[in-house]
């Protein structure tokens, strides 16, 4: 018998209702530095690994207590340009400590060593890093650190910023990746819509925290986080604009380094590609 288009939507067999059910769901498995790098809008259509990149990692090390991270400030706060005295506060409030224990991803050892070498230290706070950054010897050893990073992210993914799986080839998405695009737009949407987030929230504090970071691969973090419990570290991380506050510091380690390589493809300028003021 032929049922009436009521009865389907009662059943929950709609189309549109089961699309926007699972809308909550990211539609690939990809490394949230891969989905950065394809899906995130970005000048002139580039698609090499960057710092924000290294900074994704790290907030996924800071979720998974790969690194350990203390806040001591109470209120929400966001950046704007080049820190301020009030910036250097905040920064001086987040200690991160490298905890890691068992085995990770070649990239992450690399993003974990990289904080070590640069901060001398397996405990610092954002403000110190912040300093050590303008060092010129300092700057010089992330550089290098940095492209190692690159080169692992890249080989440990089967990436190049021309071809990737079966949805990038020559520099271009196929039509499986324009399709795969558009679902990452539609999840771009759930993330900072207040009412689709007040339909589909996230069920755990896992889940938050997973959301939060995919967020800021498409830097709407801040949005994302305004709707949405700030339930574990990497969510209060977020909420004092920790993000930003790494892509900062890591932008500001490339532009004091002293001899800049147009072989590595890396770093060519102070506000060339790799050097996105903010993570924007």
């Amino acid at each position: 018998m032929n049922k009436t288009k009521g009865e389907i939507r009662m059943l929950g067999l709609n189309k549109k209702n089961a699309e926007n059910k699972n809308i909550k769901n990211p539609p690939s498995d990809d490394s949230y530095p891969i989905v950065a790098t394809l899906f995130r809008n970005k000048r002139l259509n580039n698609r090499e690994i960057d710092i924000p990149c290294l900074s994704l990692t790290i907030l996924n090390l800071i979720n998974e207590n790969q690194i350990k991270c203390e806040i001591n400030y109470g209120n929400s706060y966001n950046i704007n340009g080049k820190p301020n005295e009030d910036d250097l506060e905040v920064m001086k409030n987040i200690t991160l400590r490298i905890a890691n224990k068992g085995e990770l991803k070649t990239s992450e050892s690399i993003a974990i060593n990289l904080l070590k070498r640069m901060n001398n230290s397996k405990k610092f706070n954002l403000k110190d890093m912040y300093k050590q950054s303008k060092n010129t010897a300092v700057a010089n050893n992330f550089y290098k650190d940095f492209y190692s990073f690159k080169e692992a992210v890249e080989n440990e993914n089967n990436y190049d910023s021309k071809d990737y799986k079966d949805i990038l080839a020559n520099g271009k998405f196929s039509d499986k990746g324009k399709d795969i695009k558009r679902q990452w737009k539609s999840f771009q949407d759930y993330l900072k819509s207040e009412e689709l987030t007040g339909k589909y929230p996230p069920e755990s504090a896992d889940e938050n925290a997973t959301q939060i970071i995919y967020a800021a691969c498409f830097n709407i973090e801040k949005d994302a986080s305004g709707l949405r419990d700030n339930n574990s570290t990497v969510c209060n991380f977020i909420d004092k604009d920790g993000y930003k506050l790494l892509n900062l510091i890591f932008d500001n380690a490339l532009s004091n380094v002293s001899k800049k390589s147009k072989g590595t493809g890396i770093f060519y300028g102070v506000n060339d590609k790799y050097t996105i003021p903010g993570g924007g």
